[in-house]
């Protein structure tokens, strides 16, 4: 992807999220009810602002929208007649940091895929872990797949058995790269349970059909309507939002497929490429 358009991509996904648009309404509602004409359009945007807040905020609400899109894709369960070359651990973010332990420098999605990983990995002994991302900070002396590289091995993976692929910058990136490494090989692929309906379309548009493993699912049953507004549940609005304008972008830039490609057999144990 063109850089500029990367950018430009990253900084409209950020303003359109649900807190800085409540910001910029509250800030516009404060505008038009210093005048004595506009009171009555700053009163209205006053109130659909609070209610935005509300719904974002309060969890029998919210839960409602986020369990639409990480429901329709199950958990993964093992078959062992069906052979895995590879799993696919989706890339989040990290900061290194000498002072704190790996698990404090690594996201906490990050830390959530990669023990659904390495959990699908022991139930799949001949599979090997692919992680894929890039630096992220300019000055951080590590990338992301070699940080979660670390942090795996420290959990008992043996090193022969990972995979690191540094340059993605986003999910589209790491779906081309894994299809031209790996274009025909059996694969799972692993990331938070909002983010697996873009990242599998984006998946199927490279050419691949990966086996789902959504994690980290935001959605919780509730049983009472007499709770509290949280911002634990506004930040879980956040990335539903993130990830309906992201699905949106994809789509618009022709890299979404809403069926799987499957022209090519599935070939097990693929020789390793070189990393």
């Amino acid at each position: 992807m063109d850089h500029t358009l990367f950018l430009v991509k990253k900084f409209l996904g950020n303003l359109l999220m649900p807190v800085p648009m409540i910001i910029i309404l509250l800030f516009w509602a404060f505008l038009l009810l210093l005048r004595r004409k506009t009171r009555w359009a700053g009163l209205i945007v006053l109130l659909l602002s609070t209610v935005a807040l509300f719904v974002g905020s309060y969890a029998p609400l919210s839960q409602r929208y986020i369990s639409r899109m990480e429901d329709p894709i199950p958990s993964y369960q093992a078959d062992p007649s069906q052979a895995v070359d590879y799993i696919s651990v989706l890339g989040s973010w990290h900061q290194s940091n000498p002072e704190q332990p790996l698990t404090s420098e690594i996201a906490p999605s990050g830390i959530v895929r990669l023990t659904e990983g390495i959990r699908i990995y022991r139930l799949n002994p001949s599979s090997k872990l692919i992680f894929t991302g890039f630096k992220g900070l300019r000055e951080d002396p590590l990338s992301y797949p070699e940080k979660l590289r670390e942090l795996a091995v420290a959990l008992g993976v043996p090193d022969s058995d990972i995979l690191t692929f540094d340059g993605p910058r986003d999910t589209a990136e790491e779906a081309q790269l894994i299809a031209r490494e790996f274009p025909t090989a059996s694969l799972v692929l692993v990331t938070s349970a909002l983010h697996m309906p873009r990242a599998l379309g984006l998946f199927h548009g490279a050419g691949l059909d990966p086996v789902p493993a959504p994690t980290e699912h935001r959605s919780k049953p509730t049983t009472s309507w007499w709770l509290f507004p949280t911002a634990k549940n506004l930040a879980a609005s956040e990335d539903w939002a993130h990830e309906g304008l992201g699905y949106l972008w994809a789509r618009l830039m022709g890299q979404i497929k809403d069926r799987p490609v499957k022209d090519a057999p599935i070939k097990a144990h693929q020789p390793l490429p070189e990393n």
